[in-house]
């Protein structure tokens, strides 16, 4: 249930999906290589199905490189784990009570490591990394489209042209506010967060170019857009 929740979609027209729908109406024979959900998320019969970068798409720690590893920082930010000073909260403790997201290398490797192994049944090794390597490049673009949106909304907060619920621990969005979002500036980044940005990178893990553009990025672009528009409307308005 749930628009974040598109990982059959992407699948079933996938290679992948659509080889293995093939090998279920015999049109090809049952010898075929072709995976299904259960081949790469629960490998050994393992229910867990985690993967390196979970289902959210943020992990620890921050990327070497300044720019992007202000982009996550920010993503953690309005995610609440992470205060204005950039030091952890009491979200990151439950976080890491419920091993919900990869908070060290190590844990991270270990996934991507199973991972490959499952691909390696059916692709060389190398390849497999490459594959895998443009869902990384997906995450590392999409965090920096998703971070400067947040921005401009902490903008606004800050200069006093939108009123911060009093939910909110910080003088930023809060992601964990759902759909409770009181403007439509922030509903639209919470789209953002929640429905475009995930399309992008998941659709790019499940080898689906097609749901990761034309649901994914290409929304997260337009959405963007929409959301500077609205934030200089709202500084006129405010003569700001």
């Amino acid at each position: 249930m749930g628009f974040d929740h598109a990982q059959w979609e992407m699948y079933s027209s996938s290679k992948h999906g659509v080889r293995y729908l093939l090998k279920q109406n015999g049109t090809l024979p049952e010898t075929t290589l072709a995976p299904t959900c259960q081949t790469c998320h629960m490998q050994e019969g393992n229910h867990e199905v985690r993967t390196g970068w979970g289902y959210l798409g943020i992990r620890l720690p921050l990327p070497e490189e300044k720019k992007r590893a202000d982009a996550r920082k920010t993503i953690l930010q309005a995610l609440g784990v992470l205060d204005l000073e950039g030091k952890p909260t009491t979200r990151l403790d439950l976080v890491k009570k419920e091993d919900m997201v990869r908070l060290t290398q190590e844990a991270w490797t270990n996934e991507r490591v199973k991972m490959l192994k499952s691909c390696n049944h059916c692709h060389s090794l190398n390849f497999a990394k490459g594959e895998l390597e443009k869902g990384d490049q997906m995450v590392r673009e999409t965090e920096l489209v998703l971070a400067e949106a947040i921005q401009i909304v902490a903008a606004l907060y800050k200069d006093g042209i939108l009123q911060k619920p009093k939910s909110y621990a910080y003088a930023f969005p809060d992601f964990l506010a759902l759909h409770d979002a009181p403007s439509t500036i922030e509903h639209e980044l919470w789209l953002m967060f929640m429905e475009y940005r995930m399309r992008a990178f998941q659709g790019s893990f499940h080898a689906n170019p097609d749901y990761a553009f034309w649901y994914g990025w290409s929304p997260l672009k337009q959405a963007l857009v929409e959301i500077k528009e609205k934030a200089q409307e709202l500084r006129k308005k405010a003569g700001k």
